[in-house]
């Protein structure tokens, strides 16, 4: 084409996104991909896996929103398309530099534990994974958990830190039982639960209660509460089902440091519930030092020693600033009402009186004041807000509220305060006036869901 005047206009050749690209056995390929762009991932030739979970022979994965790695034992070749936030390569002359291999000697360790379990019908091994924050703690959980799951084992995991979300939003604790291949796709890469909709991988029935605050030493109390009734439910299911019985529990503990003396309290708190006969300590040797000394005498409720390992943290690590784990929260939310880019969720949009719903915020945290919750009137400031629906009727007393487990969330859209009105999104459609919502202090709101 040309214009008078201006020439030949030349016509820009069409640059291909799509590359391949080629891993040794033990090498890695690490990627970030930022909230709104993806990347789609095929498998061509060889075997690889995603935080332990194998990647199928060219199927399409997307991923969006993460930094995450694919590693390989045998060597593969892995088709990209689409641009990655940032990428690498990193090799290793032999499998044994990886650290990754610790983790698969730790994987092989625990199986044989279940297997002296399973025969003599008591037990598994209850895990525990410890660090300092950032160091890779829920990513070695996954690992963990999918290894067992593909050995068809039925391990239950649980989330203890309040901050990332398991199966569940941020800001609670929850467990379930992984009988099932996990989700790699997944914005949390743990999978998804009934409320999410349809999916080709098997759904997660998750135990969730709601905790409210980003950390478990901003109200230690409620922490040490809710952790005793989830481990009360774990302790249920492990005495009822003889093949979860075997397979045993695998925790993703709060992030630890030397010089943090609560969060090692709430850890002991942690280990003495779930009765942890092994924690396996991510990161510095002075950590691992501590918790040696710490356990070295001790014993479980069931009367075994308490084994510390030591694992060195992955040099692929990559520390989450706070803008990127402020738009993976959001993700998680947006995923929870309207699914992703292959399952789409049609939420329910309800406007309900002021009168005829019972709210719940969380109390600030006193060591002096008991009371944990205070009853709320709607206001404009609940606007873009996630409330829990807590499993208890709306005349029980707070204290029977926040220590009961969670249904699920709604989202408030819009508060009319001169009509009276609030507007909310569900997952699913039901009366929101029958139970009691509890707005916590975390995730704090970032995003305008119905724009």
């Amino acid at each position: 084409m040309s214009i008078p005047g201006l020439g030949q206009i030349p016509v820009q050749a069409a640059v291909s996104s799509t590359r391949t690209i080629s891993l040794r056995p033990a090498w890695e390929w690490r990627f970030q991909v930022s909230p709104g762009s993806s990347v789609v991932l095929k498998v061509l030739a060889g075997t690889a896996e995603k935080d332990g979970v194998e990647l199928a022979l060219r199927n399409a994965y997307t991923f969006s929103g993460v930094r995450s790695k694919i590693l390989t034992w045998h060597g593969c070749e892995l088709e990209i398309e689409g641009r990655c936030d940032s990428d690498s390569v990193a090799e290793y002359l032999n499998p044994i530099v990886n650290p990754a291999t610790s983790h698969i000697n730790l994987h092989a360790r625990l199986s044989d534990l279940r297997v002296d379990a399973t025969r003599q019908r008591r037990e598994g091994p209850r895990v525990l994974v410890v660090g300092p924050p950032n160091s890779g703690k829920t990513t070695l959980a996954k690992t963990l958990t999918s290894y067992a799951t593909r050995q068809g084992y039925q391990v239950i995991t649980v989330n203890a830190n309040p901050r990332d979300g398991m199966l569940s939003l941020p800001g609670t604790l929850s467990a379930s039982v992984f009988a099932t291949v996990m989700d790699p796709e997944a914005v949390d890469g743990w999978g998804s639960t009934p409320t999410s909709g349809p999916s080709t991988v098997p759904v997660k029935l998750p135990m969730v209660f709601h905790y409210g605050w980003e950390s478990a030493e901003e109200d230690e109390d409620l922490y040490r509460e809710l952790i005793g009734r989830l481990a009360g439910a774990v302790s249920g299911r492990l005495s009822e089902d003889e093949e979860v019985r075997g397979s045993g529990v695998i925790v993703d503990g709060i992030g630890v440091s030397g010089d943090g003396q609560i969060g090692m309290e709430l850890t002991a708190h942690v280990m003495d519930e779930f009765s942890i006969n092994i924690v396996v300590v991510i990161g510095p040797a002075s950590l691992h030092k501590d918790f040696s000394n710490r356990f070295a005498n001790e014993r479980t409720s069931l009367g075994e020693p308490i084994q510390v390992v030591s694992i060195d943290e992955s040099d692929g690590v990559v520390k989450r600033d706070e803008a990127f784990s402020q738009h993976s929260r959001e993700a998680v939310i947006k995923e929870y009402f309207f699914g992703d880019a292959k399952r789409t969720l049609s939420p329910q949009i309800q406007q309900v009186d002021f009168d005829s719903l019972v709210i719940y915020k969380l109390a600030d945290y006193s060591p002096d004041e008991k009371q944990s919750l205070v009853l709320e009137e709607p206001s404009s400031l609940m606007q873009h807000w996630t409330f829990a629906v807590m499993n208890a009727s709306v005349r029980d007393s707070p204290d029977v509220i926040r220590a009961a487990n969670v249904m699920g969330f709604v989202y408030v859209a819009d508060v009319d305060e001169d009509r009276r009105k609030i507007k909310m999104l569900a997952p699913v459609s039901g009366r929101l006036g029958d139970k009691p919502l509890v707005w916590g202090k975390w995730p704090e709101p970032y995003i305008n869901l119905l724009g």
